[in-house]
């Protein structure tokens, strides 16, 4: 059962009229519609709602559910990408929130009728290239540089859901819906984009999830680490983040051994700081 999330009606309005969808009664704050084999959830604009709806949805699920749930964030974006037209679809393979400078990788969708990626910045602010009025965060030329398209919700998204839903499971994709114009998209503008592409991407969204084979990194991978740094007294925060570099790396590499940490420096570990390094510099290995 796969679940979406938008941040606009209008965004949503096209799926939930294709699905049937009807509003789940719940004591929560978010609305979310479902059918008998679906889930499509309205965020509200901004990553903190986004957030927010995600862990709220999350809560409503098994473990076991949500293991097994596609669970993808779809939406328009402005774009500083003079290559592309308003209307186009991307998934987005890295995303970077403009207010922390933290990145984000979500996985790659390698068998998409929608083949072509961007990166995408998250700002708290709609953005403009030229001031129109103070609803907008006005972003001067050089920033511009390294941006190619923008939004505010997709950093909110990734970083929840990587907290209750396998990396796998996640993926981001954006409709090109203006060029930081200053000026917000009419609602039936927004509905008549994101129906022009819905029915490649409907049949892609309700495919069940392929990972039909054993999950190396639960079963064995995982389970030697935990032996290999048993004599250390890992937190359960760091465990939580190098088991997530860790299967980033055995994601995009599934066939490949995993990078082995250094023994040599492990050795000399004296302190908490210590051990913070060592799990750093491995770290850094799973995601070259």
């Amino acid at each position: 059962m796969p679940s979406l999330f938008f941040a606009l009606l209008s965004e949503a309005k096209p799926w939930i009229q294709k699905t049937k969808v009807t509003p789940l009664s719940h004591p929560g704050k978010f609305r979310i519609y479902q059918n008998e084999s679906t889930f499509i959830i309205i965020t509200g604009p901004g990553k903190i709602a986004m957030a927010l709806a995600v862990s709220e949805f999350a809560s409503l699920l098994s473990k076991e559910t949500r293991n097994q749930m596609k669970i993808w964030n779809l939406g328009i974006a402005g774009s500083n990408d003079p290559e592309t037209k308003i209307g186009d679809f991307f998934w987005i393979h890295k995303v970077r929130d403009y207010a922390s400078r933290k990145d984000y990788y979500p996985e790659r969708i390698l068998s998409s009728t929608y083949h072509k990626e961007k990166n995408l910045t998250t700002f708290d602010r709609p953005i403009s290239k030229v001031q129109t009025d103070n609803r907008f965060q006005v972003i001067d030329e050089g920033e511009l540089k390294s941006i190619s398209l923008v939004d505010m919700e997709a950093s909110g998204f990734f970083e929840a859901a990587s907290l209750y839903f396998p990396l796998e499971n996640i993926a981001i994709g954006k409709q090109i819906s203006d060029f930081l114009e200053g000026k917000f998209c009419k609602e039936n503008q927004v509905e008549e984009m994101i129906e022009s592409i819905l029915d490649p991407l409907y049949e892609e969204w309700i495919t069940p999830l392929p990972w039909t084979r054993e999950d190396l990194l639960e079963t064995k991978i995982w389970p030697e680490v935990l032996l290999q740094l048993s004599h250390f007294r890992l937190t359960e925060t760091m465990k939580h983040d190098l088991k997530k570099s860790l299967r980033f790396f055995h994601l995009r590499n599934p066939n490949a051994p995993i990078p082995s940490p250094d023994l040599g420096f492990s050795q000399t570990i004296k302190s908490k700081s210590d051990l913070k390094q060592f799990l750093e510099d491995w770290k850094e290995k799973l995601h070259v």
